[in-house]
């Protein structure tokens, strides 16, 4: 099982792995209670969040939104736009097939 480190501004600053057992309740059942009650007595840190097979994308450095259950990824250029519904950032362009990288001063791919 996995676990996100959540900073008090909600941004990601460590993923730690934790064996499944140490995340049972007393049914045999994982936890995700038991798995944050683990590592706050393992840590003496209190916030931390179960990585989820749904969460498609986590990271340190991205921003944990708890209304959504979402780790928003890390802005990677000024102008691009966060489109919440994709959990994705786009660029004020979009890319063709033969572009590889964006060059935000010309806001254009190359």
């Amino acid at each position: 099982m996995k676990f996100a480190k959540i900073g008090f501004n909600s941004k990601v600053i460590a993923i730690i792995s934790v064996n499944a057992s140490d995340c049972q309740d007393a049914s045999g059942t994982v936890s995700e209670i038991v798995g944050k009650q683990f590592l706050e007595s393992l840590t003496k840190y209190p916030n931390w969040v179960m990585i989820k097979d749904t969460h498609n994308t986590y990271g340190i450095g991205h921003t944990y939104l708890e209304d959504e259950d979402v780790f928003k990824p890390k802005k990677p250029f000024d102008t691009w736009t966060y489109n919440s519904t994709d959990n994705v950032w786009e660029a004020p362009v979009a890319r063709e097939d033969s572009q590889d990288y964006w060059n935000d001063a010309t806001q254009s791919w190359v």
